[in-house]
């Protein structure tokens, strides 16, 4: 049979993990995103609808144990990829999401080495957050990877590669789904 002999190549990887020590901590979270969009106007990048804050607050104090979190599981995912022992990566930016329904986020990319998104609250029917397959040259083809969902949960934290092409479903539940978003780099 052919598939003995069948190979998958050049695959793209996630990672994901919950963040249980955050537990108590997300409910501050919550409060400092909704006083945001309360006093701010949203910004504007692959969000349509709902409120996207402006990427500076990894500089808010009550943040300040979340990305300690995130910048220690960054490390040891990229010490994996690199010979470099003492290249350590740092959140460069974090925004806050909050869609209502029918809110969602188009396809895009981020910048930075890695990036990722920790949930908050996902209420039933929130919207999946969705990556696309990069073979990008396989669009429209017969042979072609599916594009790889997952189902939101509060508490878990998703990271991946900058470069993966990715979306975020509408939310079509009648609560609101809030989430961090952070991109990390070289310090």
């Amino acid at each position: 049979m052919i598939k003995d002999i069948q190979q998958t190549i050049f695959g793209t990887p996630i990672w994901g993990v919950m963040l249980n020590d955050q537990k108590y901590q997300s409910k501050d979270y919550i409060d400092c995103l909704q006083e945001i969009r309360d006093t701010q106007i949203s910004a504007k990048k692959s969000n349509f609808g709902g409120h996207q804050t402006h990427p500076d607050l990894h500089l808010v104090p009550v943040f300040r144990e979340l990305i300690r979190s995130i910048e220690n599981l960054t490390n040891s995912i990229i010490s994996e990829y690199t010979d470099n022992k003492t290249l350590r990566l740092e959140v460069k930016e974090l925004w806050g999401n909050i869609n209502t329904y029918r809110d969602y986020n188009a396809s895009h990319t981020h910048g930075g080495i890695l990036s990722g998104v920790f949930y908050l609250k996902t209420p039933k029917n929130c919207g999946r957050l969705v990556f696309r397959d990069p073979a990008v040259r396989s669009d429209g083809h017969i042979i072609r990877n599916k594009d790889y969902v997952i189902n939101p949960e509060p508490l878990a934290c998703i990271f991946f590669p900058s470069w993966l092409e990715h979306y975020v479903e509408p939310n079509m539940s009648n609560e609101d789904r809030i989430s961090l978003s952070f991109n990390l780099d070289r310090k």
